[in-house]
């Protein structure tokens, strides 16, 4: 960072919170959290809270190409977050079914303050006499004593009654088998009207109780994401683009004997395989529209890692840039991510719209940053709570693999797993 100010923190911790404690008194706020997580090989920033926009992007049309100019003009890295349905931009797509949230589809902003933590340094991008004024003022803000749950059980509905689930279920099995299409990511909406929660209270439990390397804290006037996501969509390093698509789920043991059983369980699943190996197929498709020829490579195939929750099975896909490619053209080359919509990906966005009845929103999109160098990370936006404060809607949205040895009973339960912390931070429970 240019002209800026490291300091070293004696609770770094407890400055954290602080930190967001004191950004969320502004209108915009970026918080990219890796929650420390050692297994990742690509793993870049430790840390990173943005905010107040100094200038920003919103909606529109031609949304890639303006984030391009954007991202030019800005001098200063940007944070920001990219909607599912940006699809509609991609290909000739559209998005009917109604939206609770009222995110829009694109938003970026260059940020007043980046406070940065990295091995226990916190680094401000001000050089200016007030800096550390400001940084004790953090640092002397109270904080509560403790983080209570929801005052009340919070009752969410489902979008989509457990019967019409199933029946979905079986009429896109029957369409798999019938050849339209391989896998379809297939999510329904759990949601609550008139919910009243501490965005950041519940973030604070949210993310210590999953401690997920891809977590995040995004505020945009009174619309808030709280997301625990283990999964990176797309990372550019230099001329090097990873993406790690997640396809396979199972719970933690009790035990470690029990973990270890289960972990191997998950990895020897046929079913999950399957479904792994096709958006493996899907993204190294996508990369390869940005690739120089031969250089798209699978690193990783049916990799279980272990988060404090639950096991997900990953792979990692690298490939490295042509030169008439520009980041933007490899953002959007690939976007929206093949995890959460299937094969082939035009068809079964097609039919996604047919099956839900919600919209997606930012829910399946992604949140990140590009760095001054066109150098980006940017997440898939999945384990999340999107509440509307104003509003006062909250909304937990969920899904999975839908292949032709889906069983419909099981992928429900598999959403219901997926869901489960999120349901025990909010105290809450699901009417089905």
């Amino acid at each position: 960072m240019a002209e800026s100010t490291t300091v070293s923190i004696p609770d770094i911790e407890k400055f954290k919170k602080q930190a967001l404690y004191w950004a969320n008194h502004f209108s915009v706020v970026c918080l990219l959290d890796t929650n420390h997580y050692a297994e990742d090989k690509y793993h870049s920033r430790e840390w990173v809270l943005a905010i107040d926009a100094v200038d920003e992007i919103t909606g529109g049309n031609h949304a890639f190409e303006q984030l391009k100019r954007f991202q030019e003009s800005a001098h200063s890295e940007i944070f920001g977050f990219l909607g599912y349905d940006l699809k509609n931009q991609i290909e000739q797509l559209n998005s009917n079914n109604p939206d609770n949230i009222g995110l829009p589809d694109i938003y970026f902003f260059k940020p007043r303050y980046i406070f940065e933590i990295t091995k226990g340094k916190l680094t401000l991008n001000r050089n200016y006499p007030e800096t550390f004024e400001l940084i004790e003022l953090i640092a002397k803000l109270p904080l509560p004593d403790e983080q209570p749950k929801a005052p009340h059980e919070i009752h969410l509905q489902s979008r989509t009654a457990k019967t019409d689930y199933f029946q979905n279920v079986t009429a896109i099995r029957q369409q798999i088998e019938e050849g339209d299409f391989y896998e379809l990511n297939y999510c329904n909406e759990f949601y609550a009207e008139e919910a009243s929660i501490s965005p950041l209270t519940t973030f604070f439990s949210l993310n210590q109780k999953s401690l997920a390397p891809f977590s995040c804290f995004f505020k945009l006037q009174s619309h808030y994401l709280l997301c625990a996501s283990p999964e990176r969509f797309l990372k550019k390093e230099k001329q090097k683009l990873i993406s790690q698509p997640i396809k396979g789920t199972i719970r933690k043991g009790l035990t470690e004997a029990e973990n270890a059983a289960l972990k191997n369980q998950l990895h020897l699943d046929a079913k999950e395989r399957a479904e792994n190996v096709m958006i493996v197929d899907l993204v190294r498709n996508d990369l390869a529209k940005s690739a120089k020829a031969g250089t798209v490579v699978t690193e990783e195939l049916f990799q279980v890692y272990e988060f404090k929750t639950i096991q997900q099975m990953i792979s990692t896909i690298t490939a490295e840039m042509r030169e008439d490619i520009n980041w933007c053209n490899a953002l959007k080359n690939t976007f929206p991510m093949g995890s959460m919509t299937g094969a082939p990906k035009v068809m079964v966005m097609q039919m996604i719209e047919k099956y839900e009845n919600f919209k997606r929103g930012l829910f399946s999109g992604s949140v990140g940053y590009i760095k001054t160098d066109g150098d980006f990370d940017f997440n898939v936006v999945i384990r999340c709570i999107l509440y509307n404060a104003s509003a006062k809607y909250l909304s937990l949205r969920v899904g999975g693999a839908i292949t032709y040895d889906s069983v419909p009973e099981k992928e429900y339960a598999e959403i219901l797993l997926k869901a489960k912390g999120i349901l025990e931070v909010l105290n809450a429970s699901v009417d089905s």
